[in-house]
């Protein structure tokens, strides 16, 4: 039996086909990282006012450690795949509601947001930064507490006590109003 090599227009399609996918690769990687920015995420003015009149009066922005935590940071749940996920779902959504929904950040429904924002925040994102549960300060209700977050039985979301923290009291100050 002899051994036949492939043809010179199929290795060509092959390499051809190998270059647009690398292309494609680092493309892609380049377009995550450039959206992965908190700038990025207040191009829109809806996300503009949640992030200079919110983010940026927060403990994730302006804190003595001086440490920022980004959009990213909290909104992305851990991992490359299911960050990437939302990164798309949340994105698309967010382009088409921008060009074509509700924009306008006096008519938003900012008590519904509030929600959906926060029930989208996954306890992973918080555990990338906040590794130690016990600092040192920690009163003796918060190192209770975080005993019992660590206790797969009761289990609460950080959230669930941490919601104040986010985006310094933003949506209380817009009034968590409606339509």
């Amino acid at each position: 039996m002899k051994l036949r090599l492939p043809r010179r227009r199929t290795l060509a399609l092959v390499l051809i086909g190998c270059v647009i996918g690398i292309a494609l690769i680092i493309v892609g990687s380049f377009a995550v990282h450039a959206t992965s920015t908190s700038e990025s995420c207040m191009w829109c003015h809806e996300m503009k006012i949640v992030g200079e009149q919110g983010w940026m009066q927060s403990t994730h922005y302006d804190n003595n450690s001086g440490v920022v935590a980004s959009c990213a940071d909290c909104h992305f749940p851990a991992g490359f795949f299911p960050g990437l996920w939302v990164k798309t779902r949340d994105g698309a959504r967010d382009v088409v509601v921008h060009f074509f929904g509700q924009s306008d950040p006096e008519k938003m429904d900012w008590a519904w947001m509030k929600a959906e924002s926060r029930r989208k925040i996954c306890d992973s994102s918080c555990l990338r930064c906040h590794v130690n549960l016990e600092p040192s300060g920690l009163s003796e209700a918060g190192k209770f507490a975080h005993r019992r977050y660590q206790n797969p039985v009761n289990r609460q979301r950080c959230l669930d006590c941490h919601a104040a923290e986010l985006h310094g009291g933003f949506l209380k100050r817009r009034g968590e109003g409606g339509r």
